[in-house]
């Protein structure tokens, strides 16, 4: 304020020495006023904006926080479901392996029971199908 004070004494002393000289100080005068207000505005209007993005910044900042922990949360679960999975799975195909193993023991038994009924059917029908002793056969 002072200065403007005192610039404003010093156009009115060069006015009354030179009106010409005079107008050009006051032109110069009300247009670096008007800079420094444009500058004015203009600061300003930026400060705002920073702070607009700074609380938009924020809010962002909030919402994505939010948003890893509920997707860490879905991966907690998914990974849960997975392990679930493969324990199921694990416990099936032991089940799976062991039914396996009873099936061809039991085919094998199967097996062995019917190769000795071959064999007890077959010495049957052998002795069934022979002669009798002291039987002769003519040629």
């Amino acid at each position: 304020e002072l200065y403007a004070q005192t610039f404003d004494e010093l156009i009115r002393q060069v006015t009354i020495e030179c009106a010409e000289r005079g107008l050009l100080f006051l032109r110069i005068r009300d247009e670096s006023r008007m800079r420094i207000a444009a500058y004015q505005t203009l600061y300003e209007s930026s400060l705002a904006f920073a702070v607009r993005k700074a609380v938009q910044g924020e809010d962002e900042k909030t919402e994505l926080e939010i948003k890893i922990k509920d997707m860490l949360a879905d991966r907690r679960e998914k990974l849960k479901y997975i392990q679930e999975l493969k324990d199921r799975s694990e416990s099936l195909e032991g089940r799976e392996q062991e039914r396996w193993q009873q099936m061809k023991k039991k085919h094998h038994l199967e097996i062995k029971s019917l190769k000795d009924l071959y064999k007890t059917q077959t010495k049957n029908l052998q002795e069934a199908l022979a002669p009798p002793p002291g039987f002769v056969k003519a040629h």
